[in-house]
């Protein structure tokens, strides 16, 4: 079982995250590379939304894969092209989360692999079996 810290001696997480989360020993390590929004037939959606869910679709299918469910994430890395996003990556984590709130860090940088990419999310999950 993880378990957060968020001590009430510093401010609380800005948004829906946890400052700090806790893997037990013995937990199975899954690291997820750089995910963007695009479909199984290639294809890159239109739009930040479309992107960004998308991208969580491939998350969980990636968590599936290694009989992890969202509920075993850790640690997110959002980058994305516009500042702005921020609140929608923040409503896509209360979406598709359920209430689990694992540690997370925004970035808007200047650019990702391709052009037509907007978001982008890596991630480590971990499982005691």
């Amino acid at each position: 079982m993880l378990t957060a810290h968020n001590p009430d001696t510093i401010a609380p997480p800005v948004a829906f995250y946890s400052h700090g989360i806790e893997v037990p020993a013995g937990a199975r390590v899954l690291h997820i590379a750089g995910v963007v929004g695009i479909t199984k037939e290639m294809t890159v959606p239109i739009g930040f939304e479309a992107q960004h869910r998308q991208l969580w679709l491939n998350v969980i299918e990636i968590l599936k894969s290694a009989d992890m469910g969202v509920e075993d994430l850790v640690r997110l890395n959002v980058f994305s092209l516009d500042p702005a996003d921020v609140f929608m990556v923040s409503e896509g984590r209360q979406e598709f989360l359920n209430g689990h709130k694992p540690v997370s860090t925004y970035l808007a940088v200047l650019g990702l692999a391709r052009p037509e990419f907007l978001v982008e999310m890596d991630a480590i999950a971990c499982k005691v079996d």
